[in-house]
């Protein structure tokens, strides 16, 4: 009778710790976010096509736009932050290729969420690429965002065309990354959303980010591309074009 006893005590034991083991488990669900690369917030991007006056007077065109975005995490109106696994955070946004331009995040914890943060680049918990996201580096490779594997990753790369008023026109290059810990070209953005965004089961949620290529010379510092339209290792202009990515995102 007490072994009869004993083994029921156990299964019920049993039973209530699966109960409880899944009304604890958090609930989750996915979201989608859409890069939507602009000249501003009233004009598209079209690749070689579109022309735009920067501040200096100078008719710019974008014949490529890729950037690297990292470590997203979402922050719910409570204050609650949701990292995204950190070794699945690295992306190339290319505005050459559709695909790239929506990103599909799994397991993400139901909630009512009214900011997005992420990382322009690659920081330098990931430096240098011997220590470095090694699931990443192959994508990085095939779409040129490495200038090798001592110097790093290429956070941005922006070129194209510009004329100056009254001049001819030239090609401009600008890729800027960090290298080594002496320049950290690294930049964290966190970001309210127009409209509170509700991630619930069953549901896939979505958010865009709209990115303002004239931003990237026409922010917190002003580029003229006629006096440098070749900015790659610079140890003065690269961090200048750094700190105007701060600006360049909105989402919606």
């Amino acid at each position: 009778m007490k072994k009869i006893t004993y083994i029921f005590s156990l299964t019920t034991l049993l039973l209530a710790s699966s109960c409880s083991n899944d009304s604890d488990a958090i609930e989750t669900s996915a979201i989608e976010i859409t890069f939507d690369n602009r000249i501003s917030a009233s004009q598209d991007l079209d690749l070689g096509t579109t022309v735009y006056m920067n501040q200096n007077n100078e008719s710019v065109v974008t014949n490529e736009l890729k950037y690297i975005i990292s470590n997203i995490a979402l922050i719910q109106d409570n204050g609650t932050v949701f990292e995204y696994p950190k070794e699945d955070s690295y992306f190339v946004i290319n505005e050459e290729d559709s695909s790239s331009l929506t990103l599909s995040l799994t397991g993400i914890p139901v909630g009512n969420y009214t900011q997005i943060s992420f990382g322009i680049g690659v920081d330098q918990s990931k430096y240098p690429l011997d220590g470095g996201v090694l699931n990443f580096i192959p994508q990085a490779e095939a779409t040129g965002m490495l200038w090798n594997w001592a110097a790093g990753y290429k956070f941005i790369k922006f070129e194209g065309t510009f004329t100056p008023q009254g001049g001819t026109e030239s090609p401009f290059a600008i890729h800027v990354g960090s290298h080594g810990q002496n320049l950290d070209n690294y930049k964290f953005v966190t970001l309210p959303l127009a409209n509170t965004i509700n991630i619930s089961a069953g549901n896939t949620a979505s958010v865009t980010v709209e990115a303002y290529v004239q931003s990237i010379i026409d922010a917190t510092n002003q580029i003229k591309l006629e006096d440098t339209s070749d900015i790659q290792i610079d140890p003065v202009n690269a961090p200048r074009i750094a700190k105007n990515l701060e600006s360049t995102f909105s989402a919606e």
